[in-house]
C-alpha cells in the first residue's frame, strides 16, 4: 500500500551524529559560536552551562 507520506520518508530518519558535530565545528570555525551537546559534558558542567545561559538570556522558553 502506497502512502501520500512516502515522499517524506527520507526526511524522517534519525539525525546523523557525525553531521551534527561537523555542523557544530563549522559554526565554531566560521562564527565563533560554541555548540555544546548535553552528552558531551559532565552533569556538573551541564549545570554550569545552564546557569550561565539563564544569567545571560533568562529562563528557556520565556
Amino acid at each position: 500500500m502506497r502512502s501520500s507520506l512516502a515522499r517524506y520518508a527520507s526526511a524522517m530518519r534519525d539525525p546523523d551524529p557525525r553531521a551534527q558535530r561537523d555542523a557544530a565545528q563549522q559554526l565554531y570555525d566560521h562564527h565563533g559560536i560554541v555548540v555544546i551537546f548535553p552528552n558531551d559534558v559532565s552533569r556538573l558542567d551541564a549545570m554550569w552551562i545552564e546557569a550561565i545561559g539563564k544569567r545571560l538570556y533568562g529562563k528557556r522558553g520565556s
